[in-house]
């Protein structure tokens, strides 16, 4: 008997019990959507409104494409719902509700994308999961949008790469942060320089064209290694050409319009010459042998475990709309301190501005040294309680500076020296925009615990819910302006600063609680 007619010989065996595995699988993935549906608007907000996710649409419809082509191979066994799918499925769950309550959006799209891979476990059973494994492992790696924090390093890689390229070809050239500084111009590697969007876009492509052409794991696993390099090793020569075509022919031919034109037709050609030399060493196609797996599981089993792995989705929304009881957020009327040596608090001029939306309340002050008349800007923001949407120290749009008005031009740590003692860690941000270079100094505190890592402040926030406890979570942030070269200077006055400060716990930032409670549900 050929393969060919075996598999159709096959299915015909096997038909009644594909029948009803699908038919309960289609049951559980409805269900998934209608009681995760906020979770997918909140999935495809986040791809529609972040141009570095726009590739996601794709991600699902190539899945079910990849996953159609297998069906040969997965209709050759019986369909053997397992046990393990179940406690997948109520992990997963878990997941989804702990992000739910801690409102981590990363955590609730995970935990969605992946419960497909775990209903096919529970429906399906070992052998389907590892037919399906490339479409079920693209879909979690490639349509949760996880990639803002490459953004940083890339700018960091691209800059270092552009400027090494430009000195070895003889071009002047500084490097301050990430700008970059030519006899003729400033350039500046802004976050749109950093090439996200095309490292992640050519990522998925490469893994999807690795797959369909190659058969041997070396061959797929060389050809992924490159449609990761490249694409990295290509943004920094289009940022090399760009500034090496404004040096030579003038900023005009440069900037605008003509830069944009010059990116995508360059980053064109590089994808299309990386597919083409993949192309020269594609494996021939091979039939699949199908693997016979028979089913052990008794039917009475079988009809256990697909309602139970539907009751397990409908859990978790159910214990999310029962537990995280809506809380009307909380607002006080922050004083800040009197500092001993400085003059102040005065109203805060409007070079620096941070965007913090949500907050129970927020102070944005300026003081003025006594000694020696420099300026010292504070901005503080408290969270009170669970976090909850809209009302979220760390989330999407809250940020130390406003990026409509500035750009990160480096970014490192600061050891600090607070009062009473204590000590802690701060982020500090070099900014340039339309009102000049800054420092910035922040850090965050979660009750008496502060952490300049916002992934630490969330996973504190997390520890402080799940033992009971209503958070208090704030953000303390320093800001001076930089004249020339005087960074260290402004370092020093920032951090004789910050040892005046009172430490977290300590009401010296006078709050008053309003009697009222502002604002509804959101």
């Amino acid at each position: 008997m050929n393969r060919p007619f075996a598999a159709v010989a096959g299915f015909s065996v096997r038909a009644p019990d594909w029948v009803l595995a699908a038919a309960a699988f289609a049951v559980a993935v409805v269900v998934l959507l209608v009681c995760y549906w906020r979770t997918v608007q909140s999935l495809v907000w986040a791809w529609a409104h972040d141009g570095t996710y726009q590739y996601a649409f794709l991600i699902f419809p190539l899945s079910l494409w990849v996953a159609s082509g297998l069906r040969h191979q997965l209709q050759a066994s019986v369909p053997v719902p397992s046990l393990w799918g179940l406690a997948a499925v109520t992990v997963l769950v878990f997941v989804w509700y702990a992000g739910r309550l801690l409102d981590v959006n990363l955590a609730q799209h995970f935990a969605f994308v992946a419960l497909f891979s775990a209903l096919v476990l529970a429906c399906w059973g070992w052998q389907a999961l590892w037919v399906l494994a490339f479409p079920l492992g693209y879909l979690v790696v490639f349509a949760v949008p996880w990639g803002d924090a490459l953004v940083g390093p890339l700018q960091d890689i691209t800059a270092h790469f552009a400027v090494r390229a430009l000195e070895l070809t003889g071009t002047p050239v500084l490097l301050n942060g990430r700008e970059i500084i030519t006899p003729s111009a400033v350039w500046m590697v802004a976050d749109a320089c950093s090439g996200v969007k095309f490292f992640i876009a050519c990522t998925a492509l490469g893994c999807l064209y690795a797959y369909l052409m190659y058969r041997r794991w070396w061959k797929r696993v060389v050809f992924v290694a490159l449609a990761a390099v490249v694409p990295v090793i290509a943004n920094g020569l289009r940022v090399y050409f760009t500034v090496l075509i404004g040096e030579t022919w003038g900023l005009e031919y440069a900037t605008g319009t003509d830069h944009m034109i010059f990116g995508w037709q360059f980053f064109g050609t590089v994808l299309l010459l990386l597919l083409l030399v993949g192309w020269f060493f594609r494996d021939p196609p091979v039939m699949p042998e199908p693997s016979i797996a028979r089913g052990d599981m008794p039917a009475t089993a079988r009809s256990m475990v697909w309602p139970a792995a539907v009751a397990l989705l409908i859990a978790g929304p159910a214990l999310a709309g029962g537990v995280v009881a809506p809380a009307a957020p909380e607002t006080m009327q922050l004083t800040a301190p009197t500092i001993a040596g400085w003059h102040g608090p005065q109203a805060a001029a409007d070079g620096w501005r941070p965007i913090f939306r949500g907050a129970a309340g927020q102070v944005r002050v300026s003081y003025q040294s006594a000694a020696s008349g420099e300026v010292v800007e504070l901005f503080h923001a408290i969270y009170t309680g669970k976090p909850r949407r809209g009302h979220t120290l760390i989330t999407y749009g809250n940020d130390l500076y406003d990026p409509a008005r500035a750009q990160i031009l480096s970014r490192t740590r600061r050891q600090l020296d607070l009062a009473s003692g204590w000590s802690t860690t701060a982020a500090e941000l070099r900014l340039v925009g339309a009102s000049g270079s800054r420092l910035v100094w922040y850090w965050y505190c979660v009750d008496r615990r502060c952490t300049r890592s916002p992934v630490l402040a969330k996973l504190l926030q997390a520890w402080a819910v799940l033992r009971g406890q209503l958070p208090r979570s704030s953000v303390w942030a320093l800001s001076s302006p930089v004249a020339g070269d005087d960074a260290d200077r402004v370092r020093t006055k920032l951090h004789a600063f910050a040892q005046t400060l009172p430490v977290p716990g300590v009401p010296e930032v006078q709050e008053q609680r309003s009697p009222d409670l502002a604002g509804s549900q959101p």
